[in-house]
């Protein structure tokens, strides 16, 4: 069965996807979670929130998926204790050295790989069943077929299914970090990408997707072998969660009956009333590309239109209604004055009336402007009403004189019995079963109601209050029971062990996309490092043979399973040829290449645990995070460790799916076979820049694959701390860099603009 799992900001959102139907929930701990901004829990919060949903159960999955750097690692083992003892269900994890820690110290605590640690293709998958974990979370980017073969590594597998889509791929995202200081790898993601930028000449949300909605697809996704539909949404509100919820139990119970049931037109509109982005789509998952990806007109809420301005009068409007407006209902007037917001007071009025709305001093309404409910009084006011399920019980009394009072009570998994003092005879009036029931149906108080009540008894007399007494005892222990049968057993913790890296410095790259670059950078003891541009077979072929001998390869961050395989059998072909490859992200783990491999950026690293396991999984250099300062990075790469620290480069911001340059020429399919930048055609990528609205321009570089192409959104401005990293081994990346450039870059000498990125501020 496919499991519906709710996101649960906070104590009032779990209960509202308790309510729902939710068969799972994943929520955060205080601390190390990739919404710091959401609620989260302390421990005393996080055990009643445990305890209450395995009583429902209902599984909690909690989040440990942040990057954590080298002086957080002894509070991340007290975490895991905690989580391994309460017990939670799973953790969901990215950093390698947390992983390396459940391995090594909670093994009986089941992991789950976020998406932060970019899982999107089969070989991923059987790399993190290899380590023991239980699920993975696919990269939101994965198509149908990916998602196919992903699910059948021999682990389970979970999609995001509802809700807001990180534009970049997860995991791989700087952007906040380097132009703000809050870290998306560390949970305070100031979302950049819901920012308007420029693109030739027009502004836009050139990187705010869509919201998706993925309540029609679920057959396609039960049938591709999907554990868990994922419903995003720690930040949002509790009612948004039980709409939600809802809408997916109903659809998941429909598909497992054999007899899907397509969302109808009141769900439709229920799930775009409380939230959605420029409508929805089916996301990546069922084909959505570029222009069918991105809503360049609004970033926010986009509501529900209901109705349009028809007068304006003495402080008060006139609305031609087209849907309901009920009390309460938060407004918004959209029009040529700009989106103005206001809240309803009044009598409901129906569809095809006219209503009277009285404006607030100062606000401003014309005839023509369009009438947007953003938030339904009456949805939020049934979303909050919806009941938590009573746990349906049957009781069983034996009161018979002379023996004890008994009372068994079930759920039909977990069963109690308790007995009290022997029952004596009645005088007068003997215990009926009549009697007997309607006091032991008494629950209300509780989570449970009861299914069924049979009383064995004979001229017995049992006081009400001892009927009570032991009624509530049985429920209290069937309540204690009931929960710890559901959870999981306690695992053991060992003790941590001693990581000790070895001494031997990793050598320094220089990483290049053109041959121009390399010539110019001439004769260096640096490794050089190719980062294609073309990774179709032809033009991998044609610029290996225009390299020296012994240049390494640096692999692309994400690609298809099909992809990934024929480089490594273009690897295989050219090992002689080849020195080596560098990694571009963790899954990749799980080929054997037949040369050496180091890891690249695309695998972070904050941590000496985390680089102890890389170098334990045959990786013979790691790479240090650039979010680190350079004080952080010395101390990581301390005692001439194999770690390389970036000390040149322009950073990529992000890994994108969809095109800007498509997009705006309004393209939703044809990405894989697109030509545009091959022909060199004047809408083409090529030479792109996305600017801010303080004049910042981001380059946008393609990186084409079989599959179509990636675009690497780069830093407005080079890093340059080449002259800081001393006595370590320095990373230098070319990217658009002219030949001129690359020869100041190696002689020392910049005098194009730069920055020194996190060297002296570190990230939150």
């Amino acid at each position: 069965m496919m499991e519906v799992l709710a996101p649960a900001g906070n104590r009032e959102c779990l209960e509202r996807a308790c309510a729902a139907g939710a068969d799972a929930v994943y929520l955060g701990y205080a601390a190390f979670s990739a919404r710091a901004g959401a609620g989260n829990f302390d421990q005393a919060a996080l055990r009643e929130a445990v305890d209450f949903a395995h009583l429902h159960h209902m599984r909690v999955h909690v989040t440990v998926n942040t990057l954590i750097k080298e002086n957080e690692m002894p509070q991340v083992v007290q975490v895991l204790r905690l989580l391994n003892s309460i017990p939670v269900d799973a953790v969901l994890v990215q950093d390698l050295g947390v992983l390396d820690l459940c391995r090594k110290c909670f093994p009986g605590l089941p992991v789950h790989a976020s998406t932060q640690m970019s899982i999107h293709n089969q070989t991923g998958v059987k790399w993190c069943r290899r380590m023991g974990m239980t699920r993975a979370v696919l990269a939101r980017e994965c198509s149908l077929s990916e998602i196919s073969k992903a699910a059948q590594a021999g682990i389970e597998v979970e999609v995001f299914g509802h809700g807001a889509q990180c534009v970049g791929v997860s995991g791989q995202c700087l952007f906040s970090s380097m132009i703000g200081g809050r870290s998306g790898n560390r949970g305070r993601c100031a979302q950049p990408c819901r920012m308007q930028y420029t693109w030739r000449g027009r502004t836009a949300g050139w990187l705010s997707p869509r919201d998706v909605c993925m309540r029609d697809h679920l057959r396609s996704l039960m049938k591709a072998g999907v554990s868990s539909v994922k419903l995003e949404g720690r930040l949002k509100r509790p009612e948004y969660v039980a709409v939600v919820a809802s809408g997916y139990r109903k659809g998941v119970d429909s598909a497992e009956s054999g007899a899907f049931t397509p969302a109808d037109e009141e769900e439709k509109q229920g799930l775009l009333q409380i939230f959605q982005r420029g409508g929805f789509m089916a996301g990546y998952a069922m084909g959505c590309e570029d222009a069918g990806v991105i809503c360049q007109d609004r970033v926010n809420h986009g509501g529900v239109a209901i109705g349009q301005v028809i007068k304006v009068s003495g402080g008060m409007m006139q609305a031609a209604l087209t849907q309901p407006l009920h009390d309460g209902d938060g407004l918004q007037l959209r029009g040529s004055d700009g989106d103005r917001e206001l809240i309803y007071a009044g009598h409901d009025v129906p569809a095809g009336e006219t209503a009277s709305v009285r404006l607030r001093p100062g606000l401003r309404a014309k005839a023509g402007d369009q009438v947007i409910r953003l938030t339904d009084a009456h949805q939020l006011a049934q979303a909050q009403a919806m009941p938590i399920p009573a746990i349906p019980v049957r009781m069983h009394l034996i009161a018979y004189p002379g023996k004890p009072l008994t009372l068994e009570v079930t759920d039909g998994t977990s069963t109690v019995r308790c007995q009290r003092d022997t029952v004596a005879p009645a005088k007068n009036r003997a215990l009926t079963e009549e009697d007997a029931c309607r006091c032991l149906e008494k629950t209300g108080d509780t989570p449970f109601v009861t299914e069924s009540c049979q009383v064995d008894t004979a001229g017995s007399f049992v006081p009400v209050s001892l009927l009570n007494a032991i009624r509530r005892e049985a429920l209290d222990a069937l309540k204690a029971k009931r929960t710890a049968d559901f959870a999981r057993p306690v695992g053991e913790a060992l003790p941590e062990d001693d990581i000790h890296l070895p001494e031997e410095a990793a050598p320094g790259l220089m990483i290049f996309r053109t041959i121009a670059q390399l010539q110019a950078a001439g004769e260096t003891d640096l490794l050089p490092v190719w980062s294609p541009e073309d990774w179709r077979p032809s033009a991998l072929e044609e610029g290996l043979q225009q390299l020296p001998e012994g240049v390494w390869l640096q692999l692309p961050t994400v690609c298809e399973e099909d992809t990934l395989l024929a480089i490594h059998r273009f690897v295989e072909d050219h090992q002689g040829r080849l020195g080596g490859v560098i990694l571009g992200s963790v899954g990749q783990l799980g080929l054997d290449w037949p040369v050496p491999m180091g890891a690249g950026e695309g695998i972070p690293v904050m941590n000496r645990r985390a680089a102890s396991f890389l170098l334990e999984q045959g990786c013979r250099f790691v790479t240090a995070s650039p979010e680190l300062t350079g004080e952080e990075a010395a101390a990581l790469a301390k005692d001439h460790a194999p770690i390389v620290l970036p000390a040149y480069g322009r950073t990529r911001l992000m890994l994108l799916h969809h095109c800007p340059a498509r997009t705006a020429l309004g393209l939703k399919h044809g990405h894989r076979d697109c030509t545009l930048c091959d022909i060199g055609a004047a809408e083409s990528l090529q030479g792109g820049v996305l600017t801010d609205r303080k004049g910042y321009a981001f380059p946008l570089l393609r990186q084409r694959l079989p599959e179509g192409c990636l675009i690497q959104l780069m830093n407005a401005l080079p890093t340059d701390n080449l002259s800081k990293v001393t006595g370590h081994s320095p990373m230098i990346v070319f990217t658009d860099e002219t030949p001129d450039q690359v020869r100041q870059v190696m002689a020392g000498r910049v005098s194009f603009p730069t920055t020194s990125g996190h060297w002296k501020r570190g990230v939150e």
